[in-house]
């Protein structure tokens, strides 16, 4: 059994202070659905446990042009939020594939991108709308884009003692469509094997491309853009010719892994084809107006 002391904090000041005074024997707690089962395992061993539970204004979803979302947001919630979106639609998608119900009643955004699983499901249709994170700690607060973040599997730049307090989601351009595809063993209870967000932003003729981002999960050590896939999209008319070209250069540039799940060869293949899938779904969403 393992024995900690379990802290209940009422400021972000109170976190941040026991952060400082526990150092790497304290262990945050959100949702719980990654840390409790980590706990289990014997893979972490706090002697501190700091629950967030307490501090106000680390909940919810806004909508008001952009998105706004507080770290401690449950994802069935931020679901709720995003519902009538449809620029929004990958978001929803991933929210509704992570885990079963009763994970997604428990777990949280916030969670979600600390933990720098691989196939962490919230990160990729983020990285696609160029969220940015809001973490506060010693030095104060600071902004940085969740682009560059995770710098390998459970680790990130999160600094010393920091808290991440807030996603925000710029107001994504007209006729612009999102998606998020992923393949799994069990619908709604497995890791993924590998998955795909993607975001189309079409001109007024609703045929070519002003923006396109790509994102992956659980194909390499973390998740990432396949920015030389987006470069092919970019400006060129969305036909599916250019389509599959952009999600072969996709499978060429993954560097995807092997592991328990599925092997790296798999995995290319599912690239290839996730990402083709992704991107023509997104491009016909934008093209029905996605949110003018």
């Amino acid at each position: 059994m393992i024995r900690f002391e379990y802290h209940q904090p009422r400021t972000l000041d109170e976190a941040v202070a026991l952060l400082i005074q526990y150092g790497d024997a304290a262990a945050l707690l959100a949702g719980g659905t990654a840390l409790l089962v980590d706990m289990k395992h014997g893979e972490r061993r706090p002697g501190h446990v700091i629950s967030l539970w307490r501090v106000p204004g680390l909940e919810g979803a806004q909508a008001n042009g952009g998105l706004r979302i507080g770290a401690l947001t449950i994802i069935s919630d931020l679901a709720e939020a995003v519902a009538d979106r449809p620029s929004w639609n990958g978001l929803l998608e991933a929210a509704w594939m992570l885990g079963g119900r009763q994970v997604q009643n428990m777990a949280t955004v916030g969670g979600n991108i600390c933990k720098a699983s691989p196939g962490a499901d919230m990160v990729p249709p983020l990285l696609c709308l160029d969220a940015q994170l809001r973490l506060v700690g010693p030095d104060g607060e600071r902004t940085t884009p969740l682009d560059g973040f995770l710098t390998g599997p459970d680790q990130t730049a999160i600094r010393p003692a920091e808290v991440l307090t807030e996603i925000d989601v710029p107001p994504a351009p007209p006729r612009t469509g999102t998606a998020f595809l992923k393949v799994m063993r069990r619908h709604a209870v497995d890791c993924s094997i590998v998955a795909a967000a993607a975001r189309v932003s079409l001109a007024g003729d609703g045929q070519t491309c002003v923006e396109a981002r790509i994102a992956l999960g659980a194909a390499a050590p973390n998740p990432f853009r396949a920015r030389q896939a987006e470069d092919l999209l970019t400006g060129q008319k969305i036909e599916p010719s250019r389509v599959r070209e952009a999600a072969r250069q996709a499978r060429e540039g993954s560097g995807t892994i092997s592991d328990v799940r599925a092997s790296a060869d798999y995995r290319r293949m599912l690239v290839e084809t996730l990402v083709e899938r992704a991107v023509l779904k997104a491009a016909e969403r934008a093209a029905r107006g996605g949110d003018r």
